[in-house]
């Protein structure tokens, strides 16, 4: 009896071994092993941490795989496999030939098949089972399919399987806690990098403060624009991303500026409109010699820099500043006078129109940084005859100092007796927060030594033309170069520039009629 159970047990480890198993115990010579699996983009490149994409996006990409093992004597390899996607089996028993006609290769990734999955699934690979044709590859062959258990013992298994991986993601998303209210709360959204995904962070709020875990809150001093850094380690990888986020107070201020004339204290400011938020608004001016004011308008002013603070009936307070000038007894007769900031092209565009000209001469377009110094001509337009009808005019500033934030404009008429001066305009560089940036360039900050990569991000197809790039720093242009952009739209650019040292510098960037600008650190 102890005989015949000893038979029984051998035949059913026999039948568990060829049916829950497979045929797994039969494959002795493992001559080509799975080492490992990746998800890739439709072109089969693998995604980088400068790839834009949302939780949840639907991704047709492509899944490949790489092999291992002692030899390369085989091909046509039949390889069977079971897809799981967030621990639910999506597709069981799939099939694909690899290596059709050709010999094995391993250690180099090939691809298996298209693959559509959601941007952060979990996309694991199990059950697989790899049989192949042994020698040398036959160019005229293909993968002929059989049955698992009909196969000899030059083949491999795995049940347990692969993750599908993809590199780490630091991503995150923000939300604030009301109207114009300056505490946010900031939520990880990081995916990929190596398994089991205890994921640790480290968060920068534009140097004002830090904090760890997956969803911190913090708050900022007042409305605007900062840069937040994540720093995602999966106890394997670092990486570190940083993004603008811009706290908006949700109205806008709308101005008319009487200048003072020339020893006269009667300059005036009126606040012609606010926009959004609750009313009703409170009004809190500051200005030259301790000047200050809760008047919604103000009058009798002197020449000089006014900070006006507007709050609304929620608490939600914006400020803006305005530079009241001296203007001459004689002033220009306009009827408008307006000017704008282009984020596309860097250029300022000043449009004016006046009401009559009296007597021929010209047009000075003067420009100054700063309250603190003097006005500057930067062009001149000619007026060969006087004109009793309206006239617009137009001039562009193309040189916006790339360390300003705001200049301040005015246009001097010159005649052989007279000089008229218009009012001061105020033009400010303001990036729309609709605007994603085309461009970013990584690591940055960065460390003095360490190559800096640029890659393009845009929708727009760039591939075949050139990008002119520009270097500069607080002093000026340093270096110019125009470069064919590579087919994978990304490049060192320190083997344009060379050796950049530590300090602050602005990457221009000009291509297909767009400019774009990259702050640049080096520590």
């Amino acid at each position: 009896m102890k005989r015949k159970g000893n038979i029984w047990l051998i035949f059913g480890l026999f039948f568990l071994l060829n049916t829950a198993g497979e045929v797994y115990a039969q494959c002795p010579q493992n001559n080509f092993v799975v080492d490992g699996f990746q998800l890739r983009d439709s072109d089969g490149n693998p995604f980088t941490v400068t790839d834009e994409y949302e939780l949840g996006e639907e991704i047709n990409g492509e899944l490949w795989t790489i092999l291992g093992g002692s030899s390369t004597n085989g091909y046509n390899l039949r390889f069977f496999f079971d897809i799981v996607i967030n621990d639910v089996l999506i597709a069981d028993e799939q099939y694909e030939c690899l290596f059709s006609g050709v010999q094995a290769q391993q250690n180099v990734w090939v691809k298996v098949r298209d693959f559509t999955w959601n941007w952060g699934d979990v996309v694991d690979i199990k059950d697989i089972f790899i049989y192949w044709t042994t020698g040398t590859a036959d160019p005229n062959s293909t993968c002929v399919i059989s049955t698992k258990n009909n196969i000899n013992s030059q083949c491999y298994g795995n049940l347990e399987g692969f993750t599908a991986a993809v590199p780490l993601f630091p991503k995150f998303d923000f939300q604030s806690n009301g109207i114009c209210n300056t505490t946010i709360e900031f939520t990880s959204q990081t995916i990929g990098g190596s398994p089991p995904y205890n994921y640790t962070f480290e968060w920068d709020f534009d140097g004002l403060g830090t904090a760890t875990g997956p969803s911190p809150v913090f708050d900022f001093p007042a409305t605007g624009t900062y840069t937040i850094g994540l720093t995602a380690d999966d106890g394997v990888t670092t990486t570190t991303i940083y993004k603008d986020i811009f706290i908006d107070p949700n109205f806008g201020i709308q101005v008319t500026i009487f200048p003072t004339k020339i020893d006269d204290d009667t300059g005036i400011i009126y606040v012609e409109s606010v926009t959004g938020g609750t009313e009703p608004y409170s009004f809190v001016w500051t200005g030259p010699d301790g000047f200050y004011s809760t008047n919604r308008n103000i009058f009798g002013l002197s020449t000089g820099l006014y900070t006006l603070t507007v709050t609304d009936a929620n608490g939600c307070s914006q400020t803006v500043e305005y530079f009241l000038d001296v203007a001459s007894v004689l002033s220009l007769d306009l009827s408008y006078f307006v000017g704008d900031w282009s984020p596309k092209t860097g250029k300022v565009t000043l449009n004016w129109e006046t009401n009559r000209e009296i007597e021929p001469g010209t047009f000075e377009i003067q420009r100054k940084n700063s309250d603190d110094e003097p006005f500057q001509t930067i062009g001149t337009i000619q007026i060969p005859n006087s004109k009793t009808e309206k006239t617009p005019y137009s001039f562009q500033d193309t040189n916006f100092p790339f360390n300003q934030d705001h200049l301040y404009y005015r246009i001097r008429k010159k005649t052989e007796e007279f000089d008229y001066y218009s009012s001061v305009l105020l033009v400010k560089r303001e990036i729309p927060k609709e605007m994603i940036p085309s461009w970013t360039l990584f690591p940055n900050p960065s460390y003095a030594g360490q190559n800096l990569e640029l890659a393009y991000l845009g929708k727009e197809k760039i591939s075949g033309g050139n990008v002119k790039l520009r270097l500069l720093n607080t002093t000026g242009e340093l270096r110019e170069k125009t470069v064919p952009l590579p087919t994978t739209s990304r490049f060192i650019i320190n083997s344009y520039f060379g050796y950049l040292p530590a300090g602050f510098y602005i990457l221009e960037l000009q291509w297909n009629n767009h400019s774009e600008q990259i702050k640049i650190l080096r520590n």
